[in-house]
């Protein structure tokens, strides 16, 4: 019996998955009619890893009903289940097969959450993790420059025709997206993995941990750089001086915020983008847009069809789909006119289009919306697309998950002889932070490749805050 076997199954299992979901490209194994939402093979392997857990809880009895916060997620459940139900009986807002697609999937995300916690019983546990998810991060950043300079394809899923598997190289414009499926997702898992790396470089007592975790750290920033997310960074830096705040590591918020600074201003398209977004930075800094040319209307992108670029692969020539491309029209004539009108583009689709489908959606059911998956596969602002698809039975109760960590760890803040659970109870804690900041324009809890990570960091936290103190 399982119960009876000392070595721990779920420790091995969760380190495969803190390598393999974030290096694994999201080539598709089956379609699902109406969506360009794939099952992929992370799918199967999760699968798996689920069934064992049961046969592990049967076995045992359900010890994960004397979990307290597994109360929090089953009240969500609850709530996520009453929105599909409205959503397949009354409104009929989509397909079954879709609705019940994307509620199987949030089940499957946060299925993480309590393998993560058995896979965790010990300070030396973690240490054998974040070994694990070190060697992820270091990877993920290698196939990063590998992109940026060697021409590594790129595997996407912007739009239905990336979805399909297709090989894609990079352009001189396009922002790197590493083994992920887009460049924000990549910024999103880089903003939470900093913080990881750099709190436990900055706690852990193993020597060759500490070093090999500043190595790692300092590529993987520059990764986040390259992304060019104007979130992400803000998010990281937020939760960078936020964790060392509290882990009284006051003399290494200088540096950090010199490094963020610095990296801003290296960066064309990034602080491009930055000034592009807060209207009196632009006025002051690209006058001869706004003064010496006021009635010139801002050039509009040309949509160009290319022809597809072979790509050679293990010999054989895989041809890519004919893609569109953003030709910079006038770049001499008007300087930072490609930020701009990014920006602007952005923010057109946010506040035009997607953040009101997701208003109008909580609308027609404001207590459990209008069914997960129903308002597309992008909203980029997460609590109004947990609102829009949950109601505010599932915004709160997905918030309450949160909150309790948030009023466990608080205490934490003001003890004067902090445990290592302590210390990386206040990490993890920064983390939550960032991924939260992220959310505000970023899908990150429905984007697979942040997901899965950031519920097995929950798992780990969780157990930071309940685990007996270990000082070693």
């Amino acid at each position: 019996m399982l119960k009876n076997i000392k070595f721990n199954i779920f420790r091995p299992i969760i380190a495969i998955l803190l390598v393999f979901i974030p290096l694994y490209p999201k080539f598709p194994l089956f379609n699902v009619t109406g969506t360009y939402v794939s099952i992929r093979l992370d799918d199967i392997i999760i699968a798996v890893s689920v069934l064992i857990w049961l046969i592990y809880q049967i076995k045992n009895k359900f010890p994960v009903f004397k979990i307290k916060i597994t109360r929090l997620f089953l009240v969500y459940f609850l709530a996520i289940i009453l929105s599909f139900i409205n959503a397949f009986l009354i409104y009929q807002t989509e397909p079954t097969n879709i609705l019940l697609l994307h509620l199987l999937r949030r089940f499957e995300y946060m299925s993480l959450f309590f393998i993560g916690i058995d896979s965790l019983k010990s300070v030396k546990d973690f240490r054998f993790l974040y070994i694990f998810f070190l060697i992820s991060t270091a990877l993920v950043s290698l196939y990063g420059y590998g992109q940026k300079y060697f021409q590594f394809p790129i595997i996407s899923t912007m739009n239905s025709e990336f979805s399909k598997g297709q090989l894609l190289q990079m352009n001189i414009w396009t922002r790197i997206s590493s083994t992920f499926a887009g460049h924000y997702d990549l910024a999103a898992f880089m903003s939470v993995a900093l913080i990881i790396i750099l709190g436990v470089a900055l706690i852990e007592k193993n020597i060759f941990i500490k070093i090999i975790s500043f190595l790692i750290w300092l590529p993987s920033y520059q990764i986040l750089t390259l992304t060019a997310s104007r979130v992400s960074i803000f998010a990281f830096f937020g939760g960078a001086v936020i964790t060392l705040f509290f882990l009284k590591k006051y003399w290494w918020i200088l540096p950090v915020t010199i490094l963020v600074v610095f990296s801003i201003f290296n960066s064309d398209d990034l602080n491009q983008r930055l000034i592009a977004t807060i209207p009196a930075l632009k006025n002051q800094f690209l006058p001869s847009q706004v003064t010496n040319q006021p009635n010139t209307p801002t050039p509009t992108p040309i949509i160009l069809q290319t022809t597809p670029t072979p790509i050679i692969v293990s010999g054989s020539i895989i041809k890519t789909t004919p893609t569109p491309t953003i030709i910079r029209h006038q770049a001499e004539e008007y300087p930072a006119v490609d930020a701009d009108v990014g920006v602007a583009r952005s923010g057109e689709i946010r506040f035009n289009a997607e953040w009101p489908r997701a208003t109008n959606a909580w609308r027609k059911n404001s207590l459990v919306g209008s069914g997960l998956g129903s308002i597309t596969l992008a909203t980029d602002n997460d609590y109004l697309r947990c609102l829009g698809e949950s109601g505010l039975l599932g915004l709160i109760t997905f918030g309450s998950i949160f909150i309790f960590f948030i009023i466990k760890t608080i205490p934490l803040f003001f003890n004067k002889k902090p445990t290592t659970y302590n210390l990386l109870s206040i990490i993890f804690f920064g983390s939550l932070l960032s991924m939260l900041a992220n959310a505000i324009f970023i899908d990150v809890f429905e984007a697979s490749k942040t997901a899965y990570p950031f519920w097995i960091m929950m798992a780990f936290y969780y157990q930071s805050l309940t685990l007996p103190n270990e000082k070693t």
